[in-house]
C-alpha cells in the first residue's frame, strides 16, 4: 500500500509537462506580437513627434519652426530614434518600435526579477501569472495605441509600482534598484503633468506604511522629484519658447477641442469600465486580500483615472494606464486569492502554470472580441493612406506640402514615410477648430482680424507667411472643416485663409488636380526653381 503512494508521485513526475507548453505557447506568443507593430502604418499620434522631433534634429527651433503643445521631454524621448535613423540609415518609426521593444525587454526583465524577490516562494499563482500578464499588458494590450506616450509611461513605470510594492512591505530592496526604477519613472511621468497624480498618489500610500522618516530617507520618489526638476529646467532654459508661445496657444483652443463633460467621461466606452470596476477592486485590495502590491496599483489606477478625466477628451490612449492598471490589479487579487485560500503551500507549480495559461487565453479571447488585432497594418494596402501616398509622391516636386486639415490621419505617418516638410508650424486646424468650437447667435462664420484673439490672429498671420515664403508642391484642403455650420454655412479653410493678402495671392499659383475621399488637392502651376528654406528660418 505505501508502495503504491510513493510511486504516485514518481509516474506523476516522469509525465509530459504540457502545463509549461502552453504556459511557454502564450509566453512566446505575447513575446512575438510586437512583430507586428513594426508594420505599417505607425499611429499617428506618434508619428507627429517623430516627425517634430526630426525637424529639430536637423535645426530647427522648437515650439518655433514646429508648434505642439506636448512637453520638450516627449520631444526629447522621440528624438532617440530619430537620431538612431539619421546613424542607420533606417526609418525613425521602425527604430522607435525597435527601442520601445528594448525598453518592454528591460522593463519585464525587471518586473520579473522584482517579483521573483518579493514573492513567497510557495505562491506558485502569483509567480506564474503576472510576469505573462505584464508582458500582455506592455505589448498585446496597447494595440493601436502602441507607442502612444501613455504606453510609454507604462513600460517606464511598471517596475517602479512593483518596487514601491515592496517598499510598503518593509522589503529589503537595494539603494541601485530603487533609484534605477525611480529614474525610469521619472521620465514616464514627467512626459505629461497629467502622469504625476500617478506617483503621488502611491508615494502617499508608502508613506503612511512606512512612516515619514523612511520615506524622506528612501531616494525612489526623490530621483522622479529630481527628473520633473531637471525637465522643467530643461524647458525655462532650452525651450523658453514653450511658455512663452505653446502656453498661451494650448490654453486658448486645446481645451475646446472634442471637450467632455465629467459624465459622458464616466459613460464612455474607454473610461466607463475601469470607472466601475476600479473601485471595487480597490475595496478588496484594502479589505480583503490586504496586499500591499494591490493597494499600490488601485492608486496607480486612481491616479490613472485622474488623468484621463483631467483631460477631457475620452481619447482611447488617455483611458490606457487606468485600463492597463484595472487588469494587473485584478490579475493580482486574483493570484493572491488562488495562493492563500485555493492552494496555500502547494509545491507543485503545474496547477499554477495551466490557471495562469488559461486565464491569460481568456484574456486574449476577450481582447479580441473587444478590438481586431493589427486592423490598420492588416488593411493598409489600398488604405487611404496608401493611395493618398501615391499621390503625393508622384505630384510633390520640392518635398513641401501644405495641408489644411482638422485631423492628423492620413496626412500623418505620410510624411514620415516620404520624407516631406509641412509648410507651416502646425500639425492640424486644430487651432482654428478651438477659435470656432462653437456658434453664437448671429456671429460672423469668420472673425474679422481686427476682432481675433491672439492665438487666433497668430495663426491667421503664420499660415499665410510660410505659405508664401516656402511654395509647397500640393496643397491639400479637407472639404469636413471639424467646425460647427454657423448661420447655416460651412466652414472653408481657403476662404478663411483667403483673407489674407498672402495667402490670396499665393493661392493663384494653384490648380486644382483632384478630389480624393474628402480632400481636394491643389498642384502648385510654376517649377519650383527656389532652393528650400533653412531649416532654422521662422
Amino acid at each position: 500500500m505505501n508502495q503504491s503512494v510513493q510511486a504516485e508521485p514518481a509516474a506523476t513526475q516522469r509525465r509530459f509537462d504540457w502545463s509549461r507548453v502552453l504556459y511557454g505557447f502564450v509566453l512566446v506568443v505575447c513575446a512575438a506580437w510586437i512583430i507586428g507593430y513594426f508594420f505599417p502604418p505607425i499611429n499617428h499620434d506618434t508619428a507627429v513627434l517623430l516627425y517634430i522631433s526630426k525637424q529639430w534634429l536637423n535645426g530647427g527651433r522648437l515650439f518655433v519652426n514646429e508648434i505642439d503643445i506636448n512637453t520638450p521631454l516627449v520631444f526629447v524621448v522621440h528624438l532617440l530614434p530619430e537620431v538612431l535613423a539619421k546613424l542607420t540609415g533606417l526609418p525613425g518609426t521602425t527604430m522607435l518600435v525597435a527601442l520601445l521593444g528594448l525598453g518592454i525587454a528591460a522593463s519585464f526583465m525587471t518586473c520579473r526579477w522584482v517579483l521573483a524577490a518579493s514573492l513567497d516562494p510557495a505562491h506558485a499563482t502569483a509567480d506564474a501569472l503576472l510576469p505573462l500578464l505584464l508582458l500582455f499588458l506592455l505589448i498585446v494590450f496597447p494595440g493601436g495605441t502602441f507607442t502612444q506616450r501613455e504606453h510609454i509611461m507604462l513600460v517606464l513605470s511598471m517596475p517602479y509600482l512593483l518596487v514601491a510594492g515592496g517598499r510598503a512591505d518593509g522589503e529589503a530592496l537595494t539603494l541601485r534598484l530603487k533609484i534605477a526604477t525611480g529614474l525610469m519613472a521619472g521620465v514616464g511621468f514627467a512626459m505629461k503633468p497629467y502622469f504625476l497624480g500617478i506617483p503621488l498618489l502611491v508615494e502617499l500610500y508608502v508613506l503612511s506604511q512606512r512612516g515619514l522618516r523612511r520615506s524622506v530617507a528612501d531616494p525612489a520618489p526623490w530621483s522622479i522629484l529630481g527628473v520633473c526638476i531637471a525637465h522643467a529646467l530643461f524647458a525655462v532654459i532650452v525651450t523658453p519658447e514653450y511658455f512663452t508661445v505653446v502656453w498661451p496657444i494650448a490654453t486658448a483652443f486645446y481645451s475646446e477641442v472634442s471637450n467632455w463633460s465629467m459624465i459622458d467621461l464616466a459613460l464612455s466606452a474607454n473610461l466607463g469600465p475601469p470607472t466601475a470596476v476600479l473601485p471595487l477592486l480597490g475595496l478588496a485590495a484594502f479589505f480583503a486580500v490586504r496586499s500591499h502590491l494591490a493597494r499600490v496599483i488601485f492608486m496607480a489606477g486612481v491616479g490613472g483615472l485622474i488623468s484621463a478625466y483631467g483631460q477631457h477628451k475620452g481619447w482611447p490612449y488617455h483611458a490606457l494606464p487606468a485600463q492597463a492598471f484595472t487588469l494587473l490589479l485584478a490579475g493580482v487579487i486574483i493570484a493572491h486569492v488562488m495562493d492563500h485560500v485555493v492552494w496555500p503551500r502547494r509545491g507543485d507549480a503545474r496547477p499554477a502554470r495551466l490557471f495562469a495559461a488559461a486565464l491569460m487565453i481568456l484574456v486574449f479571447y476577450q481582447e479580441g472580441l473587444h478590438s481586431r488585432p493589427f486592423y490598420k497594418q492588416l488593411d493598409y494596402n489600398g488604405s487611404e493612406l496608401q493611395r493618398l501616398m501615391q499621390i503625393v509622391k508622384q505630384e510633390a516636386r520640392n518635398n513641401r506640402i501644405l495641408i489644411l486639415s482638422p485631423g492628423i490621419y492620413p496626412h500623418f505617418p505620410m510624411l514620415n514615410y516620404l520624407n516631406m516638410r509641412m509648410t507651416m508650424p502646425f500639425e492640424s486646424m486644430w487651432l482654428i477648430q478651438g477659435a470656432y468650437a462653437e456658434c453664437h447667435d448671429l456671429a460672423p462664420l469668420y472673425n474679422p482680424p481686427d476682432n481675433m484673439s491672439p492665438a487666433e490672429a497668430f495663426v491667421f498671420r503664420r499660415v499665410p507667411e510660410d505659405f508664401n515664403r516656402m511654395k509647397p508642391s500640393l496643397l491639400i484642403v479637407d472639404n469636413v472643416p471639424g467646425i460647427p455650420r454657423c448661420q447655416g454655412e460651412t466652414f472653408d479653410y481657403l476662404e478663411y485663409f483667403s483673407r489674407n493678402p498672402l495667402f490670396a495671392k499665393r493661392l493663384e499659383d494653384y490648380d486644382k488636380i483632384m478630389d480624393f475621399e474628402r480632400y481636394t488637392i491643389y498642384r502648385r502651376r510654376i517649377k519650383d526653381k527656389t532652393p528650400p528654406p533653412k531649416a532654422d528660418e521662422p
